[in-house]
């Protein structure tokens, strides 16, 4: 068949056409099917309209708090809040979030260099965009940024009311940062900062971000609140561990839309509620950060360290990052615990952590007493199995161990450990024979 052949299969051209209403028909169906599966997705074509304001736009300044500020890149919109001591978000207070300990920032973010810095030159950071796609159509329309500032929690919220004012925006954004020593977002690394970077360089301007420690708040989220969680979405968060409830806030799938329609109709309100969300973003962040340093603090005695299951999980986080002596504070507070479950788990980690560093006495006394509480540990039974055969050479007990794991009841060990206990039961066998016939 020749290329113009094939070309023509594939487009159709030359072949029949259908009767026209039934192509009108399919065609009108195919629109329908395409509108439905949109609808479902955020940031689709059957977005939500805009609220049905009534009467003539208003201007922004009815709506939001802020003046114009002119930068040698043009001008743009800027809105000032600050709150103090006595202000609360959900179950926090201002006053109760600084001064954050450093060490415990830099353990969170797995960055040294957090530790020796300043709390108060932080900035936390969120951005609206008009997409979540990135790449270079995306614009990041709002940028709010909030530090500490004395006793008060300050922010500043940058606004581009036309996509000329970005440069304008995004100097000022520079100039802000030039006396910040760290970042603070959640999700950042992977979309905020990427895109406000790509924005910098689109413009022509150097990046003053890139080079900055940063928390991103989503990992050491995932790793302290997972297990509690059905997912680790900020909003999820505020709800569950800030307990702050939104009322009537804005869907983030709805603010590209809203944005967009700013642009056709300039009116305030469309834009009034997404100052807001965004407000609330960083002042969650805030929180957030100030919750998860008292989760793994040394010393912290605050709300967020009472549960057992998160003192576990920031014992294993403690135990990622490095710092042993942490872990083992936690886990042997949690070995006294009142839930059986929590006991073993600690008692799982603890004596990982005395065997790693040749605590073998301690290690050794923690397994045995799991088998005591429970005959049916095939974790303590393998790993003092392992002992008294790498280390007392006490091979019938090493043996009689791994056969007792081999056969926990009632439900049978997984194929891959199974394959590992019968080769080191085979191993002993061996062993123990060998030495025999040595006699």
């Amino acid at each position: 068949m020749s290329v113009l052949k094939r070309l023509q299969r594939l487009t159709g051209e030359g072949q029949a056409l259908p009767d026209e209403s039934g192509r009108s028909a399919e065609l009108s169906d195919l629109r329908k099917r395409i509108d439905a599966v949109l609808s479902r997705r955020p940031g689709g074509r059957m977005s939500p309209s805009p609220p049905p304001f009534r009467g003539p736009s208003l201007p922004l300044e009815e709506c939001v708090s802020g003046v114009e500020i002119t930068t040698a890149g043009g001008r743009f919109f800027c809105a000032e809040t600050a709150w103090g001591v006595s202000h609360h978000h959900g179950c926090r207070c201002i006053g109760d979030l600084s001064p954050l300990d450093m060490k415990v920032v830099s353990t969170l973010a797995n960055d040294g260099a957090l530790a020796g810095l300043d709390y108060t030159r932080g900035v936390f950071l969120d951005t609206e965009t008009t997409g979540l796609a990135g790449g270079t159509g995306t614009v990041a329309f709002l940028i709010g940024m909030g530090w500490f500032k004395g006793s008060r929690f300050v922010m500043k919220q940058l606004f581009m009311r036309d996509y000329s004012e970005e440069r304008a925006a995004l100097m000022f954004l520079g100039e802000l940062v030039q006396d910040r020593q760290f970042l603070v977002t959640f999700n950042g690394k992977a979309f905020d900062v990427n895109l406000l970077t790509a924005r910098f360089i689109l413009n022509r301007l150097a990046d003053p971000l890139g080079g900055l420690p940063h928390l991103d708040l989503l990992h050491p989220s995932r790793r302290l609140l997972r297990h509690r969680l059905d997912n680790v979405r900020l909003g999820t968060i505020e709800g569950a561990v800030l307990a702050l409830e939104r009322e009537g806030d804005v869907p983030g799938h709805e603010i590209p839309q809203r944005y967009f329609d700013w642009l056709k109709r300039r009116d305030g309100r469309l834009i009034e509620d997404i100052f807001l969300h965004n407000r609330l973003d960083v002042l969650s962040m805030a929180a957030l950060t100030a919750h998860l340093t008292e989760m793994i603090a040394a010393e912290g005695t605050g709300p967020a360290r009472r549960p057992p299951q998160d003192l576990l999980a920031a014992a294993r986080l403690l135990m990622h990052r490095g710092d042993k002596d942490g872990a083992r504070r936690m886990l042997t507070e949690l070995r006294s615990a009142s839930c059986p479950v929590t006991v073993c788990q600690a008692g799982r980690l603890l004596s990982l952590i005395h065997k790693r560093t040749g605590e073998w006495p301690q290690a050794v006394e923690i397994w045995e007493e799991m088998i005591a509480q429970a005959p049916d540990d095939v974790f303590a039974l393998v790993e003092l199995a392992k002992w008294h055969e790498h280390r007392t050479r006490d091979y019938e007990q090493a043996l009689n161990l791994a056969r007792q794991a081999l056969h926990v009841p009632p439900l049978p060990v997984p194929e891959a450990e199974k394959e590992i206990l019968l080769r080191r039961i085979a191993r002993l066998e061996r062993r123990i024979a060998k030495a025999r016939l040595s006699y």
